[in-house]
């Protein structure tokens, strides 16, 4: 059964596209989907306060300059809509806030988002206890950090299947035309098998600086409570998020981390994703990351917390597909693996025609 906010999620994408066919929504379905929203840095702009935060995070990271060939680090034009995705077209970096209606899976699950591992010690929270303990919010944020490892390798394993019978590099398999509405399934090209999990896996890294206190300040002004939570401050990527290396402890979550409780009516005297922690919205700009704050989230509008959340956001994306070339070419040799960097990041990686070359063709 779907929960409260995935109805909540899903009521916005179809007031929205209710809007665009000219159709009248009922004054609740507005009311809905005119709510914050929750995930984080959000998704296809239909919704009223999202500005496909995600997709612009992904195209500042990994997309070609315009006009330039990818060198394995970035992504070119259609490769890189079917990962970051556009207007109307979810991507893989979407796709965990697809709703169920749509075919999402993911969108009610707090280790997809990292969501709910939320804790303040009671000496930053004028000496009143937290209603969990920090152990139990280690577990959550684990959960979160073995769900994306999980995703990650998937991918990894999707990426090594774009070849045919023969050894050689697959026109079928490694073409950019990917289904949006549902996830690939075991029939799909390997490179949408491989862009949906390796989307996923950036979803969750990137909504954890929105999601977190990592590398926010909490406002000075006030005393830290569970309306100001501390905030870190840190100017690094989180070093948990090493998928390549063995699953971190709870024991090495810091003391002081803390993610949002969403959604909030079932967040009475924790901290609140919604109202407290969010650093969701705002206009970025797809090629620098600069932002423009929108206004509409508490936590960003405090001295530089909205651009910190996305700059370290985007380095963290990068630090990813880093980490996924090595896993690559680990698993699959240097010179195997570097052919399949190209055909991921390629638009024509094998020649469409037999009197021309494709690009990852030897």
């Amino acid at each position: 059964m779907a929960s409260r906010h995935s109805n909540r999620r899903g009521l916005a994408v179809l007031a929205a596209l209710a809007a665009v066919l000219g159709l009248a929504v009922g004054t609740q379905v507005a009311q809905v989907a005119q709510a914050p929203r929750a995930e984080a840095f959000s998704t296809p702009y239909w919704f009223s306060q999202a500005h496909g935060e995600h997709e612009k995070i992904t195209r500042a990271a990994l997309a070609c300059p315009e006009d330039q060939p990818s060198d394995g680090v970035c992504f070119e034009e259609d490769s890189m809509d079917v990962l970051a995705g556009y207007r109307s077209y979810w991507g893989g970096v979407n796709a965990p806030d697809l709703p169920a209606w749509l075919g999402g899976y993911e969108a009610d699950n707090p280790a997809a988002h990292c969501d709910n591992a939320d804790y303040i010690r009671p000496e930053d929270n004028e000496g009143a206890p937290y209603p969990r303990t920090r152990a139990e919010a280690s577990d959550q944020l684990v959960a979160c950090l073995q769900h994306l490892r999980n995703r990650f390798h998937g991918a990894a394993d999707n990426a090594g299947q774009v070849f045919d019978d023969d050894g050689e590099l697959s026109n079928w398999e490694t073409q950019s035309a990917c289904t949006d509405t549902a996830p690939p399934g075991e029939g799909a090209r390997a490179k949408c098998r491989f862009v949906d999990l390796f989307g996923r896996t950036l979803h969750g890294v990137q909504d954890f600086y929105s999601h977190s206190n990592w590398v926010d300040r909490n406002n000075g002004n006030d005393a830290t409570d569970l309306e100001n939570p501390p905030g870190m401050y840190r100017s690094e990527v989180f070093p948990l998020m090493s998928f390549r290396l063995p699953l971190s402890p709870p024991s090495d979550v810091p003391e002081q981390l803390a993610t949002g409780c969403f959604p909030s009516d079932e967040c009475e005297g924790r901290i609140k994703h919604d109202e407290t922690l969010n650093k969701d919205t705002a206009e970025i700009d797809p090629v620098t990351g600069q932002v423009t704050l929108d206004g509409t989230s508490a936590r960003g509008q405090i001295l530089d917390n909205q651009q910190r959340a996305v700059t370290w956001a985007i380095a963290d994306t990068r630090r990813q597909w880093a980490a996924m070339r090595d896993e690559i070419r680990a698993r699959y040799g240097e010179e195997r693996g570097e052919t399949i960097i190209c055909a991921l990041t390629h638009d024509t990686p094998v020649a469409n025609w037999p009197w021309t070359t494709g690009d990852c063709e030897a």
